[in-house]
């Protein structure tokens, strides 16, 4: 009998130093973290801080949150995006532990837009699977299952089994919620395998798929094999000192213990529930246990009991959704229908009626909304999918058209070069045979002519160049002259004039004239066209040069064999073409142009 109650007590012993070792050696590495963060820098110091969040978020949320700013504003410093999502995303699960949802939701979903723009499939991965949780509490199951799914294709990118199992568990509960009872229960059964069969997923992932299983059989009234699953749950929650989820799995065995009549039991594990959310502050949770515990009273037949329960539940209205309310509301009717208060009984139903109509008329507006939504997004596929059809249609007639312009273009360019090439062959033959024919011809006229010809342009070129050099010499006489008593000349156009005397008569005295003023003045005359916006004959040309160098009507009439009427009427008319009022401004504007 010794023996017997010695293996009791060591039994007791064994169970208790067990989880308090996970939970000592749990501790020792949150105290390691929190030890080493003074020494970190940047984002190793990000990375610390959110690992010490995710490690005290159930045990001290207020920490936790603050922990969680300190690696926002440090990852803000450090532009380290990746490390302000997994902060971001903590301070969401933070706030919807306190059922601060709107602003759980705002935070993730800032996240979750943050991930999508960097391309971070882990923060988009934990932020999916976030607001998963408050989707199903809002009763949002189409959004929460279309998360879900987005979350296990991100947790498959980054090789996360536990993530994916996760989201399995998410959908599992979205199916339940549905009364799909059939696909609830497949998507946790793949849950469980899939963490059953890799290592990597924690035994806190089991218990909640434990959880969910056993919320599934309580829901098929199956209570002995809830209870199975639920205590399961409880062991492995207990074991990792999660409060909420081991507060909520007593919730669920005390639902279950009082759906089987043992009231006794039932408060016992309400009582425990109740004390880890009065901890965690978790309002919305006390008031289900109030709920439950006034359906208990309904049962052992103390309604006022009941009813005192259900308005301490009213009073953490501003907590409850509008489905937890109408619950009370309908158990506010019924405790005071059964003690013969038929105004207040009749003032609750109404309530609750009222709550009931609009739950399925939202319901109604969001199923419509659903099928809209996805009739306007199968419209839009089919849209997308015909205008890409058309788009390869186009591109595909555009690439033939290439083709055969292609194709054409070469046969033209082929073309083209032979008619060029036998172009140029035949007119190849045609100037040889022409200039052999000539050739013949000028033979037999030098043959003729060549002693007469050559004397004739002895002489000829003699006299001509004896009348040049007495030309040249009188207009030099007169350009010096000139030049000693204009000031407005300079070195460039003395030396230009004195090159005067060596050709300005003539074609052929123009064109060196050309090359000695050009030699002086370089681009002149493409200056003049580019500012102008002009193109110049060569007589302009002459004009302009003489009128460079300063000389007058009378001189450069002389020069060109015209007369000095001439001159200005063709000054006049280069004034006009250049755009200019006076001629004094386009001397000006010759004398600046370098």
């Amino acid at each position: 009998m010794v023996c017997k109650y010695v293996l009791r007590l060591c039994l007791l012993i064994i169970l208790w130093i067990g989880p308090n070792c996970a939970l000592i050696a749990q501790q020792a590495r949150i105290d390691s973290v929190r030890n080493q963060i003074p020494l970190l820098v940047g984002k190793e110091k990000v990375d610390a801080l959110n690992s010490l969040t995710r490690g005290v978020m159930y045990s001290t949320p207020d920490e936790a949150m603050d922990l969680s700013r300190q690696a926002v504003e440090l990852s803000g410093k450090s532009d380290y995006e990746e490390g302000e999502v997994m902060a971001l995303i903590n301070q969401g699960v933070i706030l919807n532990g306190k059922s601060l949802y709107q602003k759980a939701e705002e935070v993730l979903n800032h996240a979750k837009d943050i991930s999508e723009s960097i391309g971070f499939h882990r923060g988009l991965a934990y932020s999916n699977l976030s607001l998963v949780t408050i989707c199903i509490r809002r009763n949002d199951y189409g959004r929460g299952i279309e998360l879900s799914f987005s979350g296990i294709e991100a947790a498959k990118k980054i090789g996360n089994v536990d993530l994916e199992v996760s989201n399995l568990i998410n959908i599992g509960s979205i199916k339940q919620s549905l009364k799909d009872y059939v696909s609830a229960e497949t998507f946790l059964l793949d849950a469980r395998s899939l963490a059953e069969s890799n290592t990597r997923v924690p035994e806190m992932r089991k218990g909640q798929i434990n959880g969910s299983l056993g919320i599934l059989s309580a829901v098929k009234k199956d209570y002995g094999s809830a209870l199975t699953y639920f205590q399961e749950a409880l062991r492995i929650f207990e074991t990792h000192n999660s409060q909420a989820q081991t507060a909520n799995v007593l919730l669920n065995m005390g639902y279950s213990y009082a759906q089987l009549g043992e009231f006794s039991n039932a408060n016992e594990y309400y009582d425990q529930a109740e004390s880890i959310w009065t901890e965690l502050k978790n309002e919305r949770s006390l008031a289900i246990i109030l709920k439950n515990r006034s359906e208990l009273m309904i049962g052992a037949g103390e309604p006022r009991s009941a009813i005192n329960f259900l308005k301490k539940a009213l009073e953490k209205e501003v907590f409850l959704d509008d489905l937890v309310l109408s619950d009370i509301y309908s158990l506010l009717s019924r405790a005071n229908e059964s003690i013969s208060k038929h105004k207040e009984a009749l003032a609750y139903y109404r309530q609750y009626i009222g709550l009931k109509d609009s739950l399925s008329m939202r319901a109604s507006e969001k199923n419509i909304a659903g099928m809209t939504e996805r009739f306007e997004f199968q419209k839009m596929k089919t849209e997308k999918e015909m205008q890409l059809q058309q788009i390869e249609i186009e591109n595909l007639k555009i690439a033939k058209s290439r083709q055969v312009i292609l194709i054409v273009a070469v046969v033209l360019l082929m073309i083209a070069f032979w008619a060029v090439w036998n172009r140029n062959k035949l007119k190849t033959k045609l100037i040889i045979k022409e200039k052999d024919r000539l050739i013949a011809h000028q033979e037999v006229i030098l043959q003729q002519h060549q002693f007469e010809t050559e004397k004739e342009g002895l002489v000829a070129y003699a006299k001509g160049l004896l009348s040049s050099n007495e030309t040249l010499e009188k207009k030099a006489l007169e350009l010096e002259e000139k030049l000693e008593t204009d000031q407005r000349n300079n070195a460039d156009v003395d030396d230009l004039v004195a090159k005067m005397q060596f050709a300005v008569n003539g074609e052929k005295d123009w064109a060196a004239f050309v090359l000695y003023f050009e030699a002086v003045y370089p681009q002149f005359f493409s200056l003049i066209e580019h500012n102008k916006k002009v193109q110049l004959t060569t007589s302009e040309q002459r004009l302009l040069a003489l009128l460079k160098i300063n000389l007058s009507n009378k001189e450069i009439a002389v020069l060109l064999n015209i007369s000095s009427d001439s001159v200005i009427r063709a000054k006049y008319r280069l004034k006009q073409k250049l755009g200019f009022v006076e001629t004094k401004e386009m001397l000006d504007f010759l004398s600046d142009l370098v």
